[in-house]
């Protein structure tokens, strides 16, 4: 009589077929982890560049609508706001926004405050707060200038309360991952200066709007695919004008690194200085 063995184990074809379906499925695993990885932190840093101009358009609206308010309309803009260099502004007589010196991503804008509690892009109230009565068509006694412009990229604000002295407070940080900010005034001309004729860096009539283009730039990088700086940045240089031989598109290019942009672009109508 023959007795046969049982099998014991695995043999080596069924232990390398084992082998083989295993690494494929942990390979796929992986990559749909590797996949989803990448798909959040897209959306993540997509959500971030909006949340980022959104907070910013509405910061930069909420500031220069204050731009010309005088607390006594019947008051002329060059009496109520005479010739002023706080911050370095250098307003004329009845100016009240302006760019500041040659620099296409810094405004500079002035206001009397609207009641005691009003406070400037800093949070600070007027330094004379006790004294400004609440009743309308009264002095202030102050003047609050506000310079808003970009350092590197965050938007920065830097303030002066001008009464009989003058008060400075900041720069302050209030909105980072802004790789470029371009202020643009709306001006009219002399035969109609109640409608926008025309955009310009440093305005040369009556200032209506001022229009404002914010470029974010994500905190993430490598996260384009291919698609090269010069194809991720061409709208922005279309809305901008910038030529290719500026050295701020040279920076912009050296900082890249697969980053995602985004741009947002608003005007704001300057009710105050309207005729």
């Amino acid at each position: 009589m023959k007795h046969y063995g049982t099998q014991a184990g695995l043999s080596l074809v069924e232990l390398m077929v084992a082998l083989a379906i295993s690494s494929f499925l942990i390979l796929g695993v992986t990559q749909i982890y590797i996949d989803n990885k990448r798909s959040y932190s897209f959306q993540q840093n997509l959500a971030e560049n909006q949340e980022g101009s959104r907070y910013t358009l509405l910061l930069l609206q909420q500031e220069l609508a204050k731009a010309g308010y005088r607390r006594r309309p019947d008051v002329p803009f060059d009496e109520a706001f005479p010739a002023n260099n706080a911050l370095g502004c250098s307003f004329a007589k009845g100016q009240t926004a302006k760019q500041f010196s040659t620099t296409q991503n810094a405004v500079c804008i002035r206001y009397q405050p609207h009641n005691p509690l009003e406070r400037d892009c800093l949070g600070n109230l007027p330094v004379n707060a006790a004294a400004i009565d609440t009743t309308p068509y009264t002095d202030a006694g102050e003047t609050i200038v506000e310079r808003l412009f970009l350092d590197g990229n965050t938007l920065m604000c830097q303030t002066a309360h001008v009464t009989s002295s003058t008060k400075t407070a900041g720069p302050g940080e209030l909105v980072s991952g802004i790789a470029d900010l371009r202020f643009e005034f709306g001006v009219g001309t002399a035969s109609n200066d109640r409608r926008v004729n025309k955009y310009i860096a440093a305005p040369d009539g009556p200032v209506l709007t001022i229009r404002y283009t914010a470029l974010m730039r994500s905190s993430n990088i490598n996260l384009r695919d291919g698609i090269d700086i010069d194809t991720a940045l061409l709208n922005w240089r279309n809305l901008t004008g910038i030529s290719t031989e500026d050295t701020l598109l040279a920076d912009l290019k050296t900082a890249d690194r697969g980053n995602l942009y985004q741009i947002s672009q608003s005007a704001v109508m300057l009710r105050n200085l309207l005729p």
